[in-house]
């Protein structure tokens, strides 16, 4: 009788299919981690922008004459993404508290940045 002998040179196709399979399962893993961070970044920037906008804002108010420290609404663009701003002030006692509320649109809805301080006539005179 004769053995058979066996040749181990290469891969069956069945196991280079397995094995794209399996390449293929991790690429696409790796594409929905792309697309999660790129929204991630994408907030980040307009959480910056919003934040930095509504810093200038209460900066804004710092500056000017006490008397003119009032609520305001208003708009502005800043990389193509539109943001709304809302200046709300309340009377404290010789002082203003000053609150602005900067919005925005994602794609994931809409979001708010809000920051506050006092504005007094000492430092407003």
């Amino acid at each position: 009788m004769r053995a058979l002998v066996r040749d181990d040179r290469g891969f069956t196709i069945v196991e280079t299919m397995a094995a794209t399979l399996i390449i293929a399962i991790g690429f696409l893993g790796l594409a929905g981690v792309h697309a999660l961070s790129s929204r991630a970044q994408s907030l980040g920037n307009s959480q910056g922008h919003a934040a930095l906008i509504a810093g200038e804002e209460i900066e804004k108010m710092r500056r000017s004459d006490f008397a003119d420290v009032a609520a305001a609404t208003s708009v502005k663009v800043v990389d193509g993404q539109t943001f709304q701003i809302s200046r709300s002030v309340a009377d404290v006692g010789g002082a203003m508290r000053v609150q602005v509320a900067v919005s925005w649109t994602e794609r994931l809805g809409s979001k708010t940045v809000t920051a506050s301080s006092l504005v007094s006539q000492v430092t407003n005179p």
